[in-house]
């Protein structure tokens, strides 16, 4: 069997900044970078289900805290059964199911009330990094996207153990142990992922 590991782009963003010098602004919200993910998979033709988006949107950020040393998005991740899992994002697109993500994520304006789409900064920079980075994992199906968040030793696996052997779900997955096990998320390719095809995420509440 061959190995298969989470890899990115190199050359990412270098001291956070931009071709033309100027600072970025990190970290972003998640549900805009979970669109520039969207937006990737319909220039190549690809669907996704929240599922999906959601380990994608987790290697994505996992590969910039890596060679940034800094997050790309705000808040966090949690680790549910079939993977690492960001809130904000899932509510947003929790109404699709298992279905595939027919729009974008929309944020609130609190001082208006004006909703619109959540999108990044105009920095093309980060937007071509983003999509770079997510390029290899929009090939994998769910199946193999979850089998490679749940790699021995990776950060949702640590997260998950408990003492009796089982597993625990619903805890924050830190940047801190994102950085010192993102290196685990390797896996052997097997013909089939051992989960099978799972359809939807449920919360572990």
């Amino acid at each position: 069997m061959r190995t298969i590991r989470a890899r990115g782009c190199s050359g990412m963003l270098s001291r956070r900044r931009s071709k033309s010098g100027a600072s970025v602004s990190m970290p972003f919200d998640p549900r805009g970078v979970a669109n520039l993910i969207l937006d990737a998979a319909d220039n190549r033709l690809v669907s996704l289900s929240n599922l999906a988006l959601q380990k994608v949107l987790y290697f994505v950020h996992g590969k910039f805290l890596i060679e940034e040393r800094s997050p790309l998005i705000a808040g966090s991740f949690e680790a549910w059964q079939f993977g690492p899992v960001n809130l904000p994002v899932y509510e947003s697109f929790k109404s699709f199911g298992a279905r595939a993500i027919g729009s974008r994520a929309t944020k609130r304006d609190i001082r208006t009330g004006e909703v619109s789409i959540a999108q990044l900064p105009a920095d093309q920079n980060v937007r071509r990094k983003i999509a770079e980075v997510a390029a290899p994992f929009l090939t994998m199906n769910a199946g193999r996207l979850v089998e490679l968040s749940h790699a021995t030793n990776s950060p949702w696996d640590r997260i998950t153990r408990n003492p009796e052997g089982g597993r625990s779900y619903g805890l924050r997955i830190s940047n801190e142990n994102i950085l010192e096990n993102f290196r685990y998320h390797k896996i052997a390719i097997r013909e089939h992922p051992p989960l099978g095809e799972p359809d939807e995420e449920s919360t572990p509440y």
